[in-house]
């Protein structure tokens, strides 16, 4: 067996066995599946999915590693601290996915596996008067064919009778990838038009930076939300990077629309490998993003198979990145949080 098939295979073999091990552990679970289909287009970000889990057994728990990570990037509270793992698998490719020779104008087919650490901290006052989330992930994997993303994605085409995508012996050579992203949120209450107690409105700005040979940028935006008890929570993730939410103490429910402008300085996943030939174009410096949709969070009893439940359902609309790309992009996305 060749080395990228054994880390390929402990990669699915962790994917596979963490949810019945943590689940006999107790703690907070994240799936989160992407798909261009669901906005019927297929191409370019096509398919993303990604298992989260936050322990709450010590033993589990990353304290020191995440402790000295929120230190370093400056949490507002680096002793109050959720700590997480997270397993994902990411999927590219051109709009023309039948030709066997793919566009060399079109962007190049690509794949990332990865495993990564979180860790989050929340306060009601950080660096303003305001409610602060401060979170931060780190993301070793592989890209290129050692990722398996293509062997995965045909294979899903099999099994739903869907034609398969034919250049994938053209992606970007495999690479080792290290990624960081931090991100720091703020909740401001907006208006209460039926009383503190009722449904409300409220702004969360974010912003967030990104550095490795995956990717370099930043980014920043704000999400406009309406909804009841959103002091609970603290709404949608831009991009991939998602940790499953503790149990509210109440239902939390919203609707939002937001935006994101984001600066690229580097993406793998455009401009190819970092120190070899591959297929590549010429990523485009600003990307915005806009994303609608839904959340709600409940409360169970503490008795039942689980305390609480959360989805999330969310249209994403991206502006062309890439020069040579003729129309912008959207998917769908679908989180589910578990609480047990």
């Amino acid at each position: 067996m060749h080395i990228h098939q054994k880390s390929l295979a402990f990669l699915c073999a962790t994917m596979l066995a963490s949810q019945p091990f943590a689940a006999a552990q107790a703690g907070d679970f994240l799936f989160q599946w992407d798909n261009d289909k669901v906005a019927d287009t297929d191409r370019h970000y096509t398919n993303g999915m990604r298992l989260g889990y936050v322990p709450t057994k010590p033993a589990f728990q990353l304290t020191y590693v995440a402790t000295k990570l929120a230190t370093i990037c400056l949490f507002n509270t680096p002793d109050n601290i959720r700590a997480g793992w997270v397993i994902g698998q990411d999927m590219y490719t051109p709009e023309d996915v039948y030709a066997t020779v793919p566009d060399p104008l079109d962007r190049p087919y690509a794949g990332w596996t990865y495993l990564g650490v979180t860790a989050q901290s929340e306060t009601t006052k950080g660096l303003t008067d305001f409610n602060q989330q401060d979170t931060i992930e780190v993301d070793f994997g592989i890209v290129g064919p050692a990722s398996r993303a293509g062997e995965t994605q045909n294979w899903f085409h099999r099994k739903i009778n869907v034609s398969q995508s034919r250049g994938w012996d053209h992606q970007i050579g495999s690479e080792l990838g290290l990624l960081v992203t931090r991100t720091l949120k703020l909740r401001m209450p907006l208006w209460e038009p039926f009383g503190k107690e009722s449904p409300a409105f409220d702004i969360i700005p974010h912003a967030t930076a990104q550095v490795g040979n995956i990717k370099i940028a930043a980014a920043a935006g704000a999400t406009l939300r309406f909804g009841g008890n959103l002091g609970e929570d603290f709404g949608p993730i831009y991009g991939t990077f998602a940790m499953p939410r503790a149990r509210p103490d109440h239902l939390t429910w919203s609707f939002f629309i937001g935006a994101e402008a984001r600066a690229v300085a580097r993406d793998m996943f455009l401009g190819g490998n970092t120190f070899k030939d591959s297929p590549s174009v010429k990523h485009n410096p600003f990307v915005l993003e806009s994303r609608i949709g839904i959340t709600t969070h409940m409360a169970l009893p503490k008795n039942w198979w689980a305390n609480g439940v959360r989805l999330d359902l969310s249209h994403v609309q991206r502006t062309r990145e890439f020069t040579t790309q003729d129309k912008s992009d959207r998917y769908g996305s679908f989180k589910l949080t578990v609480n047990y």
